[in-house]
């Protein structure tokens, strides 16, 4: 049996694992990802990459790659209810391309407030380009079709033994940390005991019980289509209800529909749901069909034990509504990423690592909680039988379920959930007294208060601040007035922390921030603030480290 030492074990090849993977690497990390399947999913899943797992991607340098994946930058990003594909529009959330988001932001204002709109790309499509770009690093060692057969937590490091599932060639890893990103039904969670709470499938309802994932290619659908471009339609008729998604804007779809409770799922019909939402027969090819349950907004009762930590599906699981999933647990592997690196380099704080479930797990419960209350906006949505009527009963059945959904435009925003999350109370946030803004999910309010992610800006309009951090600890000094701080470089010396300090003059930002002095972790959250060199500035690093 062949012995592997390695600083990082990361169990599970999805996209929190990759990312969890591009992390590290862009670290200078040595690690290894073991993924049982042998390649990633050639069945669609999640569609919505939101603007900050696109911050995240640009960091790695893999944002570009990224956004050539999935719909076209001039397709529309809509969403619209209809009756059929074929039959009457009944309501639209009108959105922007990215292309008119990314050449002309002020009527959007999501690319004010970030530098990365949000993309709409299949998770077949980018996770693909994530493996790629992840084997792209010196740093990253990974093994699709390997699967993890045991490991203990010896209190000093971790021993992981792993199968190489082709021809049973088996390796002992020793590593200091490990991290299982191997999902709901993964070894690692299981292993560890840890338990999901929260919200259960009721299974009475639309999105809310099992369902089939229909991967379909017909070119017919735009000829027969009775309506503009969207990225997703919600079908709604007697017959059945369906969340039918463009995947790359011209022949490709997934259908999502409810699968009755007393019907065994190898008898779904999946040309008949096909049929039903388009309401017209052409032909069509059924790729693959999938099952699914919808409804779920569960989090589990702890995040990490000692040398082991646990990110994505295997700590929380999602419906898809909102699109919160994945991206949620990819600002998970931004956050242990970078507590990792610092432990590996030699200069993490002891409570370092136990500050990744202090800061994490109160997102995820955030975070499902609004996925099943809009999980349950979808499910209750009422209509009458005669909604397809042509009569006078039809047309006020279709203009009442207009004013309805009118409303879902607002209460689906959740710009608050993707840039909003929050460390407040963590010990790695230093506080300045001034009060954290209301945590609303449709709304982000920009705030410099620590604990926050650091608010977007534009420098001359053109060069984002992101762009100006490096991977570790950076020091912002900002305004013309900014002071010196030869305290912060010494201290960060004498503590061995990376620190890069820069200067953003422009009398603007000051204002923008509220003070001279911003320090921002390496996941970009802002750890600590003022307008001048404290006396305890070794206190303060000690503290963001997890001293």
């Amino acid at each position: 049996m062949t012995q592997i030492e390695i600083p990082v074990l990361i169990v599970g090849g999805g996209p929190v694992g990759l990312c969890l993977s591009m992390e590290l690497s862009t670290r200078g990390v040595s690690h290894l990802l073991v993924n049982e399947r042998e390649q990633t999913p050639t069945h669609p899943k999640g569609s919505t990459i939101n603007s900050r797992t696109m911050e995240h991607l640009r960091r790695y340098g893999a944002a570009p790659a990224i956004r050539r994946t999935g719909l076209p930058e001039n397709y529309p990003t809509d969403s619209t209810y209809v009756s059929r594909m074929s039959g009457y529009e009944l309501g639209r959330i009108p959105m922007p391309t990215l292309k008119e988001k990314i050449s002309n932001p002020g009527p959007w204002g999501e690319t004010l407030l970030t530098p990365e709109p949000i993309h709409r790309s299949n998770q077949m499509y980018f996770e693909a380009v994530m493996k790629t770009h992840a084997e792209s690093f010196a740093e990253a060692d990974i093994r699709f079709g390997w699967k993890l057969i045991s490991f203990e937590d010896q209190d000093d490091q971790v021993e992981a033994v792993i199968v190489n599932l082709a021809n049973d060639e088996t390796e002992t890893v020793t590593c200091a940390y490990m991290a299982g990103c191997d999902g709901a039904q993964g070894k690692v969670r299981r292993q560890l005991g840890f338990k999901y709470a929260g919200r259960q499938s009721t299974g009475d309802r639309f999105y809310d019980g099992s369902m089939a994932s229909i991967y379909v290619r017909s070119p017919m659908v735009k000829e027969v289509r009775n309506m503009s471009d969207s990225w997703h339609y919600w079908t709604i008729n007697p017959e059945g209800r369906t969340d039918f998604i463009s995947l790359n804007g011209d022949d490709e779809f997934l259908l999502l529909s409810e699968v009755p409770p007393d019907l065994p799922f190898d008898q779904v019909d999946a040309e008949e749901i096909f049929r039903v939402a388009v309401g017209a027969a052409i032909d069509v090819e059924i790729i693959s069909v999938q099952e699914w349950v919808a409804g779920l907004a569960m989090v589990t009762d702890h995040y990490q034990k000692g040398r082991v930590m646990l990110a994505g599906d295997s700590v929380h699981l999602f419906t898809p509504s909102g699109g919160f999933g994945f991206n949620t647990g990819i600002d998970d592997a931004a956050n242990i990423g970078w507590k990792l690196a610092a432990m590996v380099e030699g200069w993490g704080g002891d409570n370092l690592i136990a500050s990744y479930e202090v800061e994490r797990r109160p997102v995820g419960v955030r975070n499902t909680a609004t996925s099943g209350q809009y999980a349950d906006k979808i499910g209750s949505l009422k209509f009458p039988d005669f909604i397809e009527e042509e009569s006078a009963r039809g047309r006020a059945a279709r203009n009442a379920l207009r004013e309805d959904l009118a409303t879902f435009k607002e209460e689906f925003a959740s710009l608050g959930i993707v840039l909003g999350a929050r460390y407040d109370g963590s010990p790695l946030i230093v506080s300045d007294g001034t009060p954290p803004p209301p945590d609303e999910p449709a709304t982000y309010i920009p705030s410099a208060t620590p604990g926050g992610r650091l608010p977007h800006y534009w420098i001359g309009e053109k060069a984002s601040v992101y762009d100006q951090l490096s991977p570790w600890f950076n020091l912002a000094l900002i305004g013309p007035d900014a002071p010196q701080t030869p305290e912060f470089e010494q201290a960060a010396k004498k503590l061995g922390v990376p620190l890069v300090i820069f200067q953003l003059n422009e009398a603007a930002a000051e204002e923008f921030y509220g003070a001279k002095l911003l320090l921002i972790r390496p996941d970009q959250h802002i750890a600590w603030r003022g307008n001048e060199v404290p006396d305890n500035v070794e206190e303060i690093l000690t503290a963001v480290i997890g001293g």
